[in-house]
């Protein structure tokens, strides 16, 4: 059986046959860069990706073959993985549509069967086209609530996966919001 990440690297050329999404603009303190945020920038060896994150109380932790890097917050409260995979071919943002959506909503099922509440919706800010999947699931120290995000740059497609507490996830919004906007690829060529 071929794998919803198998399906997304065959059927990648196909998501513009899609009609597109009417993307919406993000909720507030969902996507965009927060005034007056104490932020450090961290960029990868080589230029590969960077982002912003807090300043106070938050460190990286390198990653591994699709794992790149993680910031978490130093008492372990909330944490941000940034991952890589390689698509087929480069995806336009007409090419971000509800379809690539479901696709994402898909691989977090495929990924985390625990996972409950999955939300996906395709937004325009800031001059691009993503997705957010936003869900539940269990977590080492009871219920966890999660916000991904689907950014494509080339033949990259990176996701952005950011957890805390469902208590208190809130608090931690701003952060993963700005983080997120802040992110940057050098765009990748077809491989």
């Amino acid at each position: 059986m071929l794998g919803v990440l198998g399906v997304l690297g065959v059927f990648g050329a196909g998501l513009s046959a899609q009609a597109p999404a009417a993307p919406v603009a993000p909720a507030a303190n969902e996507y965009g860069r927060v005034p007056k945020f104490e932020v450090q920038a961290f960029s990868m060896p080589g230029g590969r990706i960077k982002f912003e994150y807090p300043k106070k109380d938050w460190q990286l932790v390198p990653g591994g073959s699709t794992a790149l890097v993680s910031a978490v917050q130093k008492q372990g409260q909330a944490g941000v993985v940034v991952e890589e995979s390689k698509l087929v071919q480069a995806l336009a943002p007409e090419d971000i549509t509800d379809l690539f959506g479901q696709i994402e909503s898909d691989v977090v099922k495929e990924r985390q069967p625990g996972a409950t509440d999955i939300q996906s919706k395709v937004i325009d800010a800031g001059g691009r086209r993503l997705v957010i999947v936003t869900y539940g699931r269990p977590g080492i120290a009871g219920p966890e609530r999660v916000r991904q995000y689907s950014i494509t740059s080339g033949t990259s497609l990176y996701r952005i996966t950011c957890s805390a507490a469902a208590a208190t996830f809130p608090r931690f919004e701003p952060t993963f919001a700005h983080l997120a906007a802040s992110f940057a690829a050098a765009e990748s060529g077809t491989h």
